[in-house]
């Protein structure tokens, strides 16, 4: 028997990255999970991720020469609790400068709680976002 697999799908609510994000849970859910589509606040009760057996963060990239991530999902990073030894996946929204960056610095804020970023993306359009969506589906299978 089988057991049902969460993901939880964090993202920011600034940058336009609603779309992206929602294609990212639809192909999760094409892999069978059951996904959690969540705007980050820049304020708020702490979120768990200890139900979850994956987790996915996006931002768009921010900043004159990139390399930022979103405020509201760095706060909300801040109070996720629970991510320590988690298989988490990360992505942007890229622009011209400072994508790569930007990526970096989402994947170190995971890796600060103690969190295995074992998949990143720079996600330019729905069907970039649903393969993402579907490729993190060997997260779980990968896991010990």
């Amino acid at each position: 028997m089988s057991r049902t697999v969460r993901a939880l799908v964090l993202y920011s609510k600034v940058g336009g990255l609603e779309g992206l994000a929602a294609e990212v849970a639809e192909g999760l859910k094409e892999a069978n999970f059951q996904v959690e589509l969540r705007e980050a606040e820049e304020h708020g009760a702490p979120i768990p991720a200890g139900q979850f057996d994956v987790v996915c963060v996006g931002s768009p990239v921010l900043g004159f020469w990139g390399g930022q991530i979103a405020p509201d999902l760095d706060a909300a990073l801040r109070r996720i609790t629970r991510l320590e030894g988690k298989q988490t996946a990360a992505f942007v929204k890229p622009k011209a400068l400072g994508t790569t960056k930007s990526l970096r610095n989402l994947m170190g804020l995971l890796e600060k709680q103690g969190a295995l970023v074992q998949d990143f993306a720079a996600l330019r359009g729905a069907a970039e976002a649903r393969a993402f969506g579907r490729r993190l589906q060997n997260l779980v299978r990968n896991s010990p």
